[in-house]
C-alpha cells in the first residue's frame, strides 16, 4: 500500500469499530460497559482493547496472543495519528469509508446467511432432479467412440456413402491392436478419416443413453482396456466403441445427496444469494450506465 493510502485508511479504521478480514488488524471499539467475559486487555487513550478483538486478530494474523494485543496498541496509535493528520473530507478517505461500510453490510445482512447449511431444501432438491442421472444409474461404461452420423431424415445416396465409410473404418481397425482412446482420437484427426465424416466422442454409455439401445447392449459387454465392440448401425449412424472405464449402478437418495449438494452447488448459490441481494437494492434506484464511452484498452 503506498504511504498516501495508509494514513487515510488508517483514519479510517479509528472512525469504524474494525477494517474487515486479514490484513490490517482490527480496530479497538470506543469504552463500553465492562463484561466478564470480555475484559480489556489495554487502553489507548479512551479506547479499549478487548479480549474478543485480540482473538479475532490472533485469528487472523495467525498471532500469539501477546503479538496480537501489541499489533492493536500499534494500531491505535497509528490511527490516533492519522485522524489528527487526516481530514475526514479527503476523498481516499470517503471512498475507504463507503469500501469498509458495504463490507459492514455484507458481513451483517448476508454473510450470516450464506453458509452451505443455509441453502433451502427445494433448491438442492430441484439440482438433484435436474442431475437425477448422477445419483441413480445403472452401469456405465466410459467409451471412447468413432461415429459416421446418419439420422432417420438422411437420403439414401448419403446414407449409402456413410455406410460405406463406416465399412471402410471397420476394416481398418480390424488390422490394428490394442485399441485405445488416443488411437481413436488420432483417427478422427486424421484429414483422410475427417473428410469422410468419422467423429470422436467419449461418454459414458447406460443401455439406451445416450446412444440407442443397439449401442448400448454392445458397449455393456466391454469389461477392460482393449475391448471393442463391432461396428454397430443405429438410428443415428454407424458406431464402433472400446473401452475406458465403468461406474456401477449407483441409487443414492436425495437425503444421502444432499451433503453432496451443498458441497457442490454453495458457492454458485452464494453468489446467486448476492446478485439477488443488489438487484433488490437496485429497485429504489434509478441506474444509467454508458458503456459506449469505455476506452478501447478496457474492452474485453
Amino acid at each position: 500500500m503506498d504511504r498516501v493510502r495508509l494514513p487515510c485508511l488508517l483514519a479510517l479504521a479509528a472512525v469504524l469499530s474494525s477494517c474487515g478480514r486479514g490484513g490490517a488488524p482490527s480496530a479497538p471499539s470506543p469504552a463500553v460497559a465492562l463484561s466478564a467475559d470480555d475484559p480489556p486487555l489495554a487502553r489507548v487513550g479512551s479506547v479499549e482493547i478487548r479480549r474478543s478483538q485480540v482473538a479475532a486478530q490472533m485469528r487472523a494474523g495467525g498471532q500469539t496472543e501477546r503479538q496480537a494485543l501489541d499489533e492493536l496498541i500499534h494500531f491505535e496509535l497509528l490511527a490516533r495519528a492519522a485522524a489528527d493528520s487526516v481530514s475526514a473530507d479527503d476523498p481516499e478517505v470517503r471512498d475507504a469509508v463507503d469500501a469498509m461500510r458495504v463490507q459492514r453490510l455484507i458481513e451483517s445482512e448476508l454473510e450470516p446467511h450464506l453458509g452451505r447449511d443455509d441453502i433451502p431444501d427445494d433448491v438442492l432438491r430441484e439440482v438433484y432432479d435436474r442431475a437425477q442421472k448422477i445419483f441413480v444409474h445403472p452401469r456405465l461404461v466410459e467409451v471412447a467412440m468413432l461415429n459416421v452420423y446418419t439420422g432417420a431424415r438422411m437420403k439414401p445416396e448419403p446414407r449409402a456413402k456413410a455406410a460405406a465409410t463406416a465399412r471402410a473404418l471397420d476394416e481398418h481397425l480390424r488390422a490394428s491392436t490394442g485399441h485405445s482412446r488416443e488411437e481413436f482420437e488420432s483417427i478422427a484427426l486424421n484429414p483422410a478419416w475427417k473428410d469422410r465424416k468419422v467423429q470422436f466422442s467419449r461418454v459414458w454409455q447406460a443401455v439406451d443413453d445416450p446412444f440407442p439401445a443397439e449401442v448400448g447392449r454392445q458397449v455393456q459387454r466391454l469389461a477392460k482396456p482393449g475391448d471393442t465392440t463391432p461396428m454397430v448401425a443405429a438410428e443415428t449412424g454407424f458406431h464402433i466403441a472400446t473401452y475406458l472405464g465403468e461406474r456401477p449402478a449407483e441409487d443414492i437418495s436425495f437425503a444421502d445427496a444432499r451433503p453432496r449438494l451443498r458441497e457442490q452447488i454453495h458457492e454458485r448459490w452464494r453468489t446467486s444469494r448476492f446478485l439477488e441481494f443488489t438487484q433488490a437494492l437496485a429497485g429504489s434506484h434509478t441506474i444509467e450506465a454508458f458503456p459506449e464511452r469505455l476506452t478501447a484498452d478496457s474492452q474485453p
